[in-house]
């Protein structure tokens, strides 16, 4: 499974959400590469209401550090817990932005 990241070309950084310039140097060249979603879920929680009609409930999500150095707000996937190893899958929603889905990673079964 792959993802993308937004990263500097002067420095290397990757970052999360996507901006204007990089978060570490300010450099404005920023591209999007491939990355393999690897991570660790830091903390998970269960949404019990939305203000979105159409939310399936309840709907967990998580904190994941990615292995890339970037934090983010996942969806989980079963079974998934804090500390779990996590591998990302990148959809995109309906106005066409990506978001993730964690697993837990197959390598680390």
């Amino acid at each position: 499974m792959t993802i993308h990241l937004q990263t500097c070309t002067a420095c290397g950084a990757h970052q999360y959400p996507e901006r204007d310039l990089c978060r570490t140097c300010l450099h404005d060249t920023l591209v999007r590469i491939e990355n393999d979603g690897q991570g660790r879920l830091l903390a998970a929680t269960t949404l019990h209401r939305s203000l979105e009609p159409d939310t399936a409930l309840p709907l967990r999500i998580g904190t994941v550090a990615l292995d890339a150095d970037v934090r983010v707000i996942a969806f989980l996937g079963d079974g998934v817990q804090p500390g779990d190893r996590v591998a990302l899958k990148a959809a995109a929603d309906a106005a066409q932005h990506q978001v993730f889905t964690a697993e837990k990673d197959p390598a680390d079964a």
